[in-house]
């Protein structure tokens, strides 16, 4: 099995690296993919896909405690 990583980058998207599925809300396949970048935001006009638009509009940054 691959190694999947998901990365909260700060400010904006998740990156998920390695080979995976994204399904729909019924679990049909969207895309299969080996580097996605998924919008944390809500802006984005191409969900669940990231398309920029947060820059200057979304401030997070995830850290480990």
């Amino acid at each position: 099995m691959s190694k999947v990583t998901i990365q909260a980058l700060d400010d904006s998207p998740l990156v998920i690296k390695g080979e995976v599925e994204l399904l729909d809300g019924e679990g049909n396949v969207l895309e299969i993919s080996s580097n996605l970048h998924l919008c944390r935001c809500g802006l984005s006009k191409s969900k669940p896909y990231c398309d920029g638009a947060h820059v200057g509009k979304f401030k997070n940054e995830v850290r480990k405690e």
